[in-house]
């Protein structure tokens, strides 16, 4: 009769033995299965890192220039030229800030370098109305010919002609100019108002006042193209100062009176006696 030999049991020290051995594997394997995770943490600054895309800053930018925030403008666009400086439309918004804050040679010198990188248009209107606040005609004329050959249908360049060819006093040149603006955009309150300048320039006392309240009828108020100019509230006056009001006979001027006064002596003498 074969015997049935029960299997010893397994001492409790080999147990215990394997269970260690089996926690400090398990935790030797820890920082390796986290590696994959913690790789991805950065510990190095994100302050170099553009908190937007050069697009998100140019359309804040279109936003604060709607908005006639020059001073934020031009903080936005140090902003966003510090992380795209070859941006040609952050160059753009902030030399438009420059102008309109009275740095016209600053405003020049950074469309210099937008243009050649990207030429449109507005950019050559942007620097012809620098050049023109500095009294550089002839490089204002080129820059608004330029606007008005890349397009022809727009305004902004016949407006800058109109004004360049005013400064020149090419007045025949500017009226035409000034047409050809209003005709593609006669809802604009500025070029209504050199207009106005224009037909005051060529002696249309009448035509002067009523295109100058056609600018103020349109808007009260509106940014001129830099610092300093007159708005159409001051020309409106200054016109019916000299001309009168539109219909009405200018008044007399002093070294008239005398002669009117003495025909109107005659007359009464005169009445007087045939009565």
């Amino acid at each position: 009769m074969s015997s049935f030999k029960v299997p010893p049991c397994r001492r409790p020290d080999i147990l215990l033995f394997s269970v260690i051995t089996l926690a400090v594997i398990s935790l030797l394997s820890l920082p390796v299965c986290a590696a994959p995770i913690t790789a991805y943490i950065s510990t190095e600054s994100s302050t170099n890192l553009p908190p937007m895309t050069a697009a998100s800053y140019e359309q804040q930018g279109m936003a604060l220039m709607a908005a006639h925030d020059m001073d934020g403008l031009l903080a936005l666009t140090d902003k966003g030229l510090s992380f795209y400086p070859d941006d040609a439309e952050l160059m753009c918004l902030k030399a438009y800030a420059l102008r309109k804050t009275g740095h016209f040679q600053e405003s020049v010198d950074l469309l210099n370098v937008a243009i050649p990188l990207d030429p449109r248009p507005a950019r050559f209107v942007n620097r012809g109305y620098g050049l023109l606040a500095m009294g550089k005609t002839e490089e204002a004329l080129a820059d608004a010919d330029k606007a008005i050959t890349m397009n022809t249908s727009y305004s902004q360049g016949h407006g800058l002609k109109a004004e360049v060819l005013l400064a020149m006093g090419n007045f025949t040149g500017a009226l035409q100019e000034a047409d050809a603006a209003l005709a593609q955009d006669p809802g604009a309150a500025h070029y209504w108002h050199v207009h106005g300048n224009v037909l005051d320039r060529l002696g249309d006392c009448n035509g002067a006042i009523e295109s100058l309240r056609k600018s103020l009828d349109l808007k009260i108020e509106y940014d001129m193209p830099w610092p300093g100019i007159p708005n159409a509230s001051v020309d409106l006056a200054r016109v019916m100062d000299r001309c009168g009001s539109p219909g009405t006979t200018p008044a007399p001027t002093k070294a008239a009176l005398p002669g009117i006064l003495v025909i109107a002596g005659v007359g009464i003498v005169v009445g007087l006696r045939r009565i």
